[in-house]
């Protein structure tokens, strides 16, 4: 096949590439080239960038003078790459490539001949900025009654779409569900589903796998299906005898569980075996203490829990004293409980101020 080209009897412009495609702040050239015959000399080179029919200028340049003018957001961008007549050449570069820069470009060359009217000729290109789009992540849908899984890999806001794939247990899965869809200011999500039946006892792993042109290497993301185990609940900022928790200390408890777990548990915290404080509120596993008082000093338990199962862990925070730290019976110290059967140790320790008076 041949490459995009119109031709009068004259005059012939064509491209060496119908779609050019470049990362975003690279460098780009829109390649576009003509041919005369001996009696015709070329007169001016056009860009125009064109949406819904509209002509939008990029760069004009008139060879009787030589003479060249970028316009608009083009005016430091945009350049012809030689602008000697003999090579015949009407290539555009555009420097620091953009999103908007996105679209239809046209090259339209003029020429003129002795004593007869100017002939135009046009050929059109598209561009592509490349967006490299967010890393995908997974969500996930367990229905226990069936044992249905539903998982579903979003990798958003590129230019564009990311192409994605799934693995079970390293193995290719082709019936996966594909759709894109246009998000705010013209970048594309991608989102690919799939479905499956696990049995009880299985504990499979799902990996949906990113590819884009403006990446260096693909991006992955797994999940695998099993009941949560909670490994420790960390407080931040983490209490030490140089710097314990004051009052009116902002506290966050984190519940801390196996990364990429589905289903995806759900977290409930108590305090001293009843309700979580009236100045705590939770967000996914963390629960945030805001501005801590010496009363919500205590135990606190996290239990996370799937449709797979259920586990706990216990911490002991306490704020507006100096903390202990006991050592376990590993010689390790510890300040949060990592799960059932674990030991940890904080105590409170009393400050006590004795003054003497010699008389």
């Amino acid at each position: 096949s041949s490459w995009p080209q119109t031709t009068t009897g004259q005059l012939t412009v064509s491209t060496g590439s119908a779609v050019v495609e470049g990362s975003i702040g690279q460098t780009v050239t829109l390649d576009c080239s003509y041919t005369l015959t001996s009696t015709y000399t070329v007169r001016a080179i056009k860009w125009y960038r064109v949406e819904d029919a509209i002509r939008d200028p990029v760069l004009i340049y008139d060879h009787t003078d030589g003479t060249a003018y970028a316009y608009g957001l083009y005016r430091n961008k945009a350049s012809l790459v030689n602008m000697n007549a003999a090579d015949q050449n009407a290539s555009l570069r555009l420097t620091n490539l953009h999103f908007s820069d996105n679209g239809t470009y046209e090259c339209v060359v003029v020429a003129r001949g002795s004593g007869v009217a100017p002939q135009e000729e046009a050929v059109t290109m598209e561009l592509v900025a490349w967006v490299a789009p967010n890393d995908p992540i997974i969500t996930d849908d367990y229905n226990p009654n069936t044992n249905n899984l539903t998982l579903t890999c979003t990798s958003y806001t590129g230019n564009p779409a990311a192409n994605l794939t799934w693995y079970r247990d390293g193995s290719r899965i082709y019936n996966d569900s594909i759709e894109v869809f246009t998000s705010w200011r013209g970048y594309l999500d991608a989102q690919s589903t799939i479905s499956a039946i696990v049995n009880t006892g299985q504990s499979p792993t799902f990996q949906c796998v990113a590819n884009h042109p403006a990446f260096t290497s693909s991006k992955s993301v797994s999940v695998t299906l099993g009941a949560p185990s909670v490994s420790a609940i960390n407080i931040s900022p983490t209490p030490t005898m140089e710097e314990p928790l004051l009052e009116h200390d902002d506290v966050i408890l984190t519940c801390m569980t196996q990364d990429g777990i589905v289903p995806e548990p759900v977290y409930e915290w108590q305090h001293d075996g009843g309700p979580a404080p009236a100045n705590a509120q939770r967000y996914g596993n963390q629960l945030k203490i805001f501005s801590a008082q010496v009363e919500d000093s205590g135990t606190y338990t996290c239990t996370a829990t799937n449709a797979m199962g259920t586990d706990t862990g216990e911490v002991l925070l306490v704020v507006g004293g100096f903390i202990d730290i006991i050592q376990g019976p590993q010689g390790g110290a510890s300040t949060s409980t990592m799960g059932p059967g674990a030991w940890v140790g904080v105590a409170l320790a009393a400050a006590v101020a004795v003054f003497v008076l010699v008389l």
